[in-house]
């Protein structure tokens, strides 16, 4: 794993599994200046993926959120989405492959996708 000031990208390779994902989601509640985050290929779940929700409030100049393949699924889709549309950073990638999302939680991407403009 590499850790700068403002970019935290997790080794594909790691499987960091839920209760990794909720000790690293806890850790970077406090990482409020990070602008790229990259977590992709995982196995997070529901309860890790509801933690790393929480702490995207706190990011004030994230840009790039890559949650693709965490196992993460329609509770946590919603929330992520719902935490991205309330913060205050300026997202402009979000990538959320390969996570069993199904059509419920297609009105909470839908708003947060309306609220950030700079979302490519």
């Amino acid at each position: 794993m590499t850790i700068s000031r403002s970019v935290i990208q997790e080794n594909k390779t790691t499987k960091v599994g839920s209760e990794g994902g909720i000790a690293l989601s806890e850790g970077l509640e406090c990482c409020a200046y990070m602008k790229k985050l990259d977590l992709r290929d995982n196995m997070f779940g529901a309860e890790a993926g509801v933690s790393l929700s929480k702490s995207l409030s706190s990011y004030k100049h994230l840009t790039e959120l890559y949650l693709s393949y965490l196992n993460l699924e329609d509770e946590v889709a919603i929330a992520v989405a719902k935490a991205l549309k309330e913060c205050a950073s300026p997202i402009e990638v979000l990538e959320m492959a390969g996570n069993d999302i199904t059509v419920e939680a297609d009105s909470a991407i839908a708003a947060c996708v309306a609220e950030k403009q700079d979302l490519n």
